[in-house]
């Protein structure tokens, strides 16, 4: 099956993956964002990087889920196209890590590898994490931020 070119792929991070469950699960929770940009994502084709992998898989493994639940979560992770690293994407990690410190921006290494994926694909990268993705200011990055909490 052939993708058409003209789909946007958005690149989602970790925190976007978590709360996609979550808001499945209670959409109430989520009423507060944006109709356009639900709508952006809805239609998008969802990418995820190898680190957003590693950590989803990490987390399962550190909670002791079961076998269905882990079964369950790996049918949603493979429901996302996988953005492998190459060696572009260790360039732009090596290039956003000293954006990063010279500004006096704190943002773990994974979040930078997510992030550097998504910059070297032109992915918009999809977010719930203001802390730290939310704020790396490069042009580069194109985030968009999704707020967890109505009230600021």
């Amino acid at each position: 099956m052939a993708i058409s070119p003209g789909v946007e792929r958005l690149l989602c991070d970790t925190s976007f993956h978590a709360h996609a469950m979550k808001r499945a699960q209670a959409p109430q929770r989520y009423e507060h964002w944006s109709p356009e940009t639900v709508e952006r994502i809805d239609t998008a084709i969802l990418a995820i990087s190898v680190m957003t992998l590693a950590e989803a898989r990490y987390g399962y493994l550190k909670a002791r889920w079961g076998e269905k639940r882990i079964a369950e979560e790996e049918g949603r992770l493979a429901a996302y196209l996988l953005v492998p690293l190459d060696p572009r994407v260790v360039d732009e990690w090596a290039r956003l890590r000293a954006v990063c410190e010279a500004a006096a921006i704190t943002v773990p290494d994974n979040d930078l590898w997510i992030a550097a994926t998504a910059a070297t694909r032109g992915y918009p990268l999809v977010t719930c994490d203001k802390k730290h993705q939310g704020r790396i200011q490069d042009p580069a990055v194109q985030l968009i931020v999704l707020d967890v909490d109505p009230a600021g």
